[in-house]
């Protein structure tokens, strides 16, 4: 398999506040070297990429394309996003294994099956725009 000469690629929902409220979170913590972020209505631009991702319903699930062109979902696309945050790192390491994601799993479908709601009682908006991501800290 060729490895595809980029970051991983967290592919979040830019309609939903929950989904951009993490992707602005991440963009934040996680140098654009190591994750970049890209709203599902973005995936078309980037041939390789919806390649990769053609026919997955990115609307239901987070995806998370590693730089090796592995597609990761729901709970393991958390999982891999997470290992990238220095303070979250050995969490999602700790659970990042078969049992890990037979308990997170069910958790994520969830929250992402009422993922609008949640995001109402949190005060987020239906569909926001992702902020710009930080310039390099030298």
């Amino acid at each position: 398999m060729n490895t595809i000469d980029r970051a991983d690629t967290l592919l979040y929902d830019q309609d939903c506040g929950i989904c951009t409220a993490t992707a602005a979170w991440l963009a934040r913590r996680v140098p654009a070297d190591r994750l970049s972020l890209m709203g599902i209505g973005a995936v078309a631009s980037d041939p390789e990429l919806a390649a990769r991702v053609a026919g997955r319903p990115l609307a239901s699930s987070l995806h998370v394309v590693r730089a090796d062109g592995t597609v990761l979902v729901g709970a393991r696309a958390v999982l891999a996003a997470g290992r990238l945050v220095p303070r979250w790192r050995v969490l999602a390491l700790a659970m990042d294994h078969r049992p890990g994601h037979l308990l997170l799993e069910p958790v994520y479908r969830q929250v992402a099956r009422h993922r609008q709601g949640i995001g109402r009682l949190l005060g987020l908006p239906a569909a926001c725009a992702m902020p710009p991501r930080p310039g390099p800290t030298g």
